[in-house]
């Protein structure tokens, strides 16, 4: 099932796809579907029940992730760059344990290539939004992305990656 980012209002998945042996089964006519929602960030149950000829219950699960944030000003340095990102509501901030900054010299963030940074929304950093990246190449361009993550029960759950937006260092 599609995970849903925080809006602050209950969510709920949309019909859940069920096939069987290659055939694609009808909502509300071969199944029935039921799933509580939910209004904050975390793992609700959705319970699929046959009807008619087809018999037995599946259960899977539906997400509701944290409201993504975007790379709001990059500002190039000395073999370093500072990444500012656009600062959450008070609602969506309750909805955020911090944020994870990407950073690589690919365009396709390649394992090899990319690199991650934590930043709690807690720290004096994720108060402010920003981290400074030092002690890389110099004159390099870097293509840098940010989400957000929300810890619960012991589960993290992550909004997707902001679009990416380059910066070039300075010598």
């Amino acid at each position: 099932m599609k995970a849903k980012a925080w809006t602050g209002k209950t969510l709920k998945p949309a019909a859940p796809t069920v096939k069987l042996g290659g055939k694609t089964l009808r909502s509300g006519v071969d199944y029935a579907w039921s799933c509580k929602g939910g209004r904050a960030v975390g793992s609700y149950k959705v319970t699929v029940t046959g009807k008619g000829a087809y018999a037995g219950t599946k259960t899977a699960t539906f997400k509701i992730v944290p409201k993504g944030t975007s790379v709001k000003k990059l500002s190039k340095a000395k073999r370093a760059f500072t990444v500012k990102w656009k600062k959450p509501s008070k609602a969506h901030l309750k909805q955020t344990t911090g944020y994870q900054v990407r950073w690589s010299t690919s365009k396709k963030f390649t394992k090899k290539a990319t690199k991650v940074k934590t930043v709690k929304a807690t720290s004096a950093a994720g108060k402010k939004c920003t981290l400074k990246v030092s002690k890389l190449k110099a004159k390099k361009t870097y293509y840098v992305q940010v989400r957000t993550y929300k810890k619960v029960g012991g589960k993290t759950y992550y909004s997707s990656w902001s679009r990416a937006k380059a910066v070039k260092t300075r010598k």
